[in-house]
């Protein structure tokens, strides 16, 4: 599948600038272009929560219109400082499929529905690592995940040069995992080196990283089987991370929430721990 439409969801008082980056980078070997989409509270919404602490003048809700706008016109300055610097057009409107820009949409009302419509008509939502003093950015990761149906891209605090120079996949055989590769690769056949990590659990005989490798190869992706060690009661999300750290990748790709997210809640999981921990960009899909 080709990825020709990179989504970054922002918000009010959300920094886009790493996902803005790591966007760049991969449209540039993908040829994809760059949709932002800002999504602002709506107005009704707003004057609900405010109207139940108290009641609101015609002055008040001025001032909330005028924040709102001001908050939008903030981001678009930003966003055209950033393509700027990166020599990057803006809104353009090129009939070049393999062109790269980037166009910028307001869109007003709520954070799932907004970004699951938006998602769906787009090849990769890229997000930032949720951060609990940023509710936007656990509630996009959410929706990306579980409402999209697209692979999701999660950019931590550090965005390498070549996201593409070595992709770690973690394969389990899941469904999840084989959704997130059958609609990746586009982008795994850009990789300058892949690397299939298989970690030696209860599942591990049924499925194979071998097997995973023929596959990738009959799409062109030349890829190496890796099988994972992991001691009794080790976690495995630790041990995703510590091998991907090894063999020095630039992005980790894995099936997300393979068990129910209520038991990875309560019990632990491997993508709860990837998801807290991780701090290279990790491409998944649910």
């Amino acid at each position: 599948m080709y990825m020709r439409c990179l989504l970054v969801p922002t918000a009010p008082g959300i920094d886009p600038s790493r996902r803005l980056d790591a966007a760049l980078r991969l449209g540039r070997r993908l040829q994809a272009h760059i949709g932002v989409r800002f999504m602002a509270p709506g107005l009704d919404h707003m004057l609900t929560g405010f109207a139940s602490l108290a009641p609101l003048d015609e002055a008040s809700i001025e001032a909330i219109q005028r924040g709102l706008r001001e908050a939008a016109a903030d981001g678009k300055a930003a966003l055209l400082a950033w393509c700027l610097r990166e020599k990057v057009a803006f809104n353009a409107k090129s009939e070049r499929l393999d062109a790269t820009f980037v166009t910028w949409t307001e869109l007003s009302g709520e954070v799932e529905p907004l970004l699951t419509l938006a998602g769906r008509v787009n090849d990769l939502v890229i997000v930032d690592r949720p951060d609990p003093k940023l509710p936007f950015t656990g509630r996009a990761l959410d929706t990306a995940l579980f409402s999209v149906g697209r692979p999701t891209l999660m950019v931590g605090e550090t965005v390498p040069y070549d996201l593409l120079n070595h992709v770690v996949i973690a394969w389990n055989g899941s469904l999840e995992a084989t959704r997130l590769i059958g609609q990746s690769i586009d982008l795994l056949h850009e990789a300058t080196r892949v690397t299939v990590v298989h970690a030696r659990t209860e599942r591990f005989d049924e499925t194979r990283a071998a097997d995973l490798c023929v596959y990738l190869g009959w799409h062109g992706v030349v890829a190496e089987a890796v099988t994972l060690p992991v001691a009794d009661g080790a976690s495995v999300g630790a041990a995703i991370l510590a091998e991907a750290e090894r063999q020095g990748a630039s992005m980790l790709a894995m099936g997300a929430y393979t068990h129910s997210r209520v038991r990875e809640f309560l019990l632990g999981g491997v993508t709860r721990h990837v998801v807290e921990n991780a701090g290279i960009p990790v491409l998944m899909a649910h």
